[in-house]
């Protein structure tokens, strides 16, 4: 990789070669995240190993989140275009706490079917950072990553939302994940089947708004698409590290010493700690 040293900052990657499915890459984001964002794009075009066909920038409307994609060959996409609804509509706050853009996130995510060209579509999120290699598609199967987190609220919504249990012991809340249209589209119906209204409706009326993270869009689709279309997948560890981001400069100056470990950064915005 090359990078900046003095900077501490991305330059434009080599890609290495490609193979697999081509796909479309859907990053929601917004203002707050614009200094992780460079690094997001980076790590996804130096570390994909699939052709990548658009890098989709999904945001409200933002003069600098426009300029950067002008400037780096993303297409951006007003979040208000996205859905039939927008944050405004969504009441979901906890304590004080107002969550409907985290919820709205996650409905873009869910809506790549009807945004993307290509039939695969690979979200991240715009604070988690690929350091090393990967591929999502292996002989055939989906590549899904795991993790160690188990947050109840989200396997209550979706045995709620779709009337089925979950069928995995891990969690698919890695801050990315590999989906496929045609297989968002199943999920879709399915649900508007069971609940009689709009997918997104139904999402609304299924989130547990006594908890701060009451629906996981990851969890929802990794935990269906086992349920539906056995033998499909691959599971794998996700090896990740949080940084504060205060330290994303500096942290990136001993990337590739990291990327002997980990997978992949993630820079939370409301993680303190090291």
């Amino acid at each position: 990789p090359r990078f900046d040293r003095k900077g501490g900052r991305p330059v434009q990657p080599l890609r290495s070669g490609s193979s697999g499915p081509a796909i479309d890459i859907v990053i929601p984001t917004v203002r707050k995240d614009l200094d992780v964002l460079p690094y997001v794009v980076y790590g996804a075009k130096k570390n994909i190993g699939h052709p990548i066909q658009n890098v989709y920038i999904v945001a409200p409307h933002d003069h600098a989140i426009r300029s950067y994609c002008r400037k780096h060959g993303c297409t951006f996409v007003d979040e208000t275009t996205i859905l039939p609804i927008t944050k405004r509509e969504i009441d979901y706050s906890v304590n004080g706490i107002d969550r409907s853009g985290w919820l709205l996130q996650q409905l873009i995510k869910l809506s790549g079917d009807v945004l993307c060209e290509r039939e695969h579509y690979l979200v991240i999120d715009s604070d988690t950072v690929f350091i090393r290699p990967n591929r999502f598609v292996r002989n055939g199967k989906t590549v899904f990553h795991t993790c160690d987190e188990y947050h109840l609220p989200y396997f209550q919504a979706y045995e709620k939302l779709t009337g089925l249990k979950p069928v995995s012991a891990k969690s698919f809340c890695t801050h990315y994940m590999l989906f496929e249209k045609s297989k968002v589209a199943a999920l879709k119906k399915h649900i508007e089947d069971r609940w009689r209204t709009d997918w997104h409706q139904a999402i609304l009326q299924c989130v547990d708004r006594t908890d701060t993270s009451g629906f996981a869009d990851y969890e929802t689709y990794g935990n269906f698409v086992l349920s539906a279309y056995p033998g499909q997948t691959e599971l794998a560890y996700w090896h990740n590290r949080s940084v504060r981001r205060p330290l994303l400069k500096q942290t990136w100056r001993n990337v590739e010493t990291l990327a002997k470990t980990y997978n992949t950064l993630s820079f939370h915005s409301w993680n303190d700690r090291w």
